[in-house]
């Protein structure tokens, strides 16, 4: 089964007059990159959070965000009084100084830096365990939702590699008129050069023996459907980590199909070797999402 990095998972819950609510967002990225916005109390847990998220989510860019209310008056929050009194009366003397007209200095000082601090105490371990099972909600909740998007994906992929499948079968029937083209056209190039005296007749049967085999195109039709074939299986697998494997079959499934493009020298079947990129660029962009 396999996993979009794309996902949101929540927790709330109320303990000890508080009520918390854990958020988890994940986004799609090449390497794990994870933001924090947490109270201040917790700050000296950060890195725990940190590793026990990185221990449940894999790659992609990941925020989490913990809030914290109080549900019983209590704040969390309070004044610097000594602060708040010094600001005030530094305020007014300059007013008085300069002949200002009394006025409330209080909404200018709440704005200040310092002036508002908490009055939360440091995490208990009480209220630590109580986190951290809210958090493993969240992360479950986190990974449910990963699980549908990434069915979502893995049943786009399949289709777009059966469509490739699909469409090289269509190559077959263009085969055959294909070859009799290539052998005009080959026949009046060896006519062209026999009529030259000068010509090596063991050179050119070698040029003509290379010049067949280049333009041979079985292997890579054998190739491709050995590719997509692993992809599929690869699909199905029980692995949870599988982006980065299925991104290396699809580079290789794409290298078949570009040499396919570029030794077919015939409409039809180049015709369908668009096509195939098309999907194939599709299969790369869903890629991009793949845990």
């Amino acid at each position: 089964m396999i996993y979009s990095m794309t996902g949101y998972g929540k927790a709330e819950g109320e303990h000890q007059g508080r009520h918390y609510i854990i958020e988890i967002r994940t986004l799609n990225g090449r390497s794990t990159d994870v933001r924090m916005k947490i109270p201040n109390h917790f700050k000296s847990k950060e890195i725990q959070l940190r590793t026990h998220v990185l221990k449940h989510v894999h790659r992609g860019k990941i925020d989490v965000t913990i809030q914290t209310v109080g549900t019983e008056g209590q704040g969390g929050h309070g004044l610097n009084m000594n602060l708040v009194e010094r600001y005030y009366d530094q305020l007014k003397s300059f007013a008085d100084h300069k002949g200002m007209l009394p006025q409330d200095f209080l909404q200018t000082i709440i704005r200040i830096p310092s002036v508002i601090v908490s009055e939360e105490e440091d995490i208990t371990d009480v209220e630590w365990n109580y986190v951290l099972a809210l958090l493993d909600k969240a992360l479950e909740e986190l990974r449910s939702f990963r699980g549908d998007e990434g069915q979502s994906l893995a049943n786009d992929l399949s289709d777009r590699v059966k469509s490739i499948r699909g469409l090289q079968e269509e190559i077959a029937p263009f085969e055959e008129l294909r070859k009799t083209h290539l052998q005009e056209r080959l026949l009046k190039q060896i006519s062209d050069y026999q009529s030259n005296d000068k010509v090596d007749k063991n050179r050119l049967e070698q040029e003509v023996i290379y010049y067949l085999e280049k333009l041979d195109i079985h292997e890579e039709k054998v190739r491709l459907k050995q590719h997509c074939e692993y992809f599929i299986t690869e699909l199905n697998s029980d692995n949870s980590q599988m982006g980065k494997k299925l991104s290396f079959i699809c580079q290789e499934m794409g290298r078949e199909i570009n040499t396919l493009g570029s030794k077919a020298q015939q409409s039809d079947i180049q015709r369908i070797v668009v096509k195939m990129k098309v999907d194939l660029d599709q299969i790369k962009e869903q890629l991009a999402n793949v845990l």
